[in-house]
């Protein structure tokens, strides 16, 4: 995988043909924002992001590991994830104001966009991650 975003983990379990594996959250605890940072609260201090991923044979808990993405594929998932749904909250404060001439309408269309965007996005495929044993 040329150009692969990449980051180390360690297999905490292997059942039915995937694999739980434990990646440190690097990005928070070294940034110099972090205190004023939403994304930091959101993630809430955890050290860990733990990734379900297919498991190759061999592998047992305790094996390092190192997970790849298709830096393409994790950019149409970011366009996806926060422009449709907020196209689609537009869209339906558009035509709930349309339809209705009144505020509430609007309201009442633009959460519509928002719930539709979020099923939408949530039907999506995720972005395919390559799990690569380390020696």
């Amino acid at each position: 995988m040329s150009g692969a975003l990449t980051h180390e983990g360690v297999v905490r379990s292997v059942e039915g043909g995937r694999a739980l594996v434990a990646v440190p959250v690097q990005g928070c605890s070294s940034c110099g924002e972090r205190s004023r940072c939403g994304v930091g609260k959101l993630a809430g201090g955890g050290k860990v992001s733990l990734v379900t991923v297919p498991a190759c044979a061999g592998l047992a808990p305790g094996d390092a590991v190192t997970l790849a993405a298709d830096p393409d594929a994790i950019n149409r998932a970011a366009l996806f994830g926060y422009l449709l749904p907020a196209l689609l909250i537009v869209a339906g404060a558009v035509g709930g104001d349309r339809l209705a001439h009144t505020d509430i309408a609007a309201a009442l269309g633009a959460f519509g966009g928002l719930v539709l965007g979020v099923l939408v996005t949530r039907a999506l495929p995720r972005v395919p991650l390559v799990l690569l044993r380390r020696d």
